[in-house]
């Protein structure tokens, strides 16, 4: 799994709230307390079904969320 993009800020709330397939889907109380998003992919060499992992942390850096998504 490689990290391919994070985000910070108004982008990772937008994001961790938007539904699936354009974000990650997070309820609204995890959305809203979000600070960081990461957004980890598989690659086309890793064994298995294709995926993305949202991955929502807090001010503090704690991770508060994490969501597994089919394909690209």
């Amino acid at each position: 799994m490689h990290l391919i993009e994070a985000h910070e800020g108004d982008a990772a709330v937008r994001i961790a709230s938007e539904r699936i397939p354009f974000g990650a889907g997070f309820p609204t109380e995890i959305a809203e307390k979000t600070k960081k998003l990461e957004v980890h992919g598989s690659s086309f060499n890793d064994p298995g079904p294709d995926f993305c992992m949202y991955k929502a942390f807090d001010a503090d850096g704690q991770m508060i969320g994490e969501r597994q998504v089919n394909g690209y």
